[in-house]
């Protein structure tokens, strides 16, 4: 995991959990996704798939100020989620337009270049559950649905709570409310377990545009393409 000495700012740093709080809240929080079990992944190019670096963070950073000289981060989160219709808005393929309340649509380059990797687990995998109970417990519920600063700042301490696992049945990352389709969990694989991700799981990538679910949306009601220089809520 990364040290470089980079203090959050003072007005998240006073309301962040401290992280011997942090593990003792997710003591026995340990979840067993089983064998079996799918879960998407929404991307815009290949590489993205299982990504072997970023260049930007989302939601659980780090903050930009770890980036190295390249722009790259040496630690990060692959995002993901065990139903489509979560992964879809937590990565923007569905969004709104505050020109047209009410309405949602897919994105023109989600549309033509979208894809949606289904990772089949072939083995049982562990992860940490950052649920309501523990949220309640560290007086965070607000700041983990609210934008992405503070997240940042916390997925830091994440990574410090899974660094005190070691071993085969450590956690690969943690599963988390969804902010943009609430009572939906997602999922955050640290960058780290990413190989461990990789040999555990079968691997389907399918473009979104040739996926029935597409068609669904954009038949749905309340579907709507943006007017000419609309403004979307990413």
């Amino acid at each position: 995991m990364m040290t470089p000495n980079i203090a959050a700012p003072e007005h998240i740093a006073v309301t962040l959990p401290p992280t011997d709080l942090l593990r003792q809240a997710l003591a026995g929080a340990e979840i067993l996704l089983p064998a079996g079990t799918r879960v998407s992944r929404a991307v815009r190019h290949p590489a993205a798939v299982i990504p072997p670096y970023v260049q930007r963070t989302y939601r659980f950073g780090p903050p930009a100020e770890f980036a190295g000289t390249d722009g790259r981060f040496s630690d990060y989160w692959m995002y993901a989620a065990q139903d489509l219709t979560t992964a879809l808005w937590e990565s923007g393929f569905c969004t709104n337009d505050l020109t047209l309340p009410g309405t949602f649509y897919i994105p023109p380059d989600v549309a033509k270049k979208g894809l949606i990797a289904t990772f089949t687990l072939q083995t049982d995998i562990r992860v940490l559950d950052l649920h309501g109970t523990a949220l309640s417990k560290l007086g965070i519920y607000d700041q983990i649905h609210g934008d992405h600063a503070w997240c940042q700042w916390f997925g830091l301490r994440m990574l410090e709570v899974l660094a005190g696992f070691s071993g085969d049945a450590a956690p690969l990352g943690f599963r988390y409310p969804s902010r943009k389709h609430k009572s939906y969990l997602a999922l955050a694989v640290q960058s780290g377990s990413l190989e461990v991700w990789r040999r555990h799981v079968d691997v389907q990538v399918t473009r979104f545009a040739e996926m029935p679910e597409f068609e669904i949306l954009r038949a749905d009601a309340n579907y709507a393409e943006p007017f000419g220089g609309g403004f979307s809520l990413e």
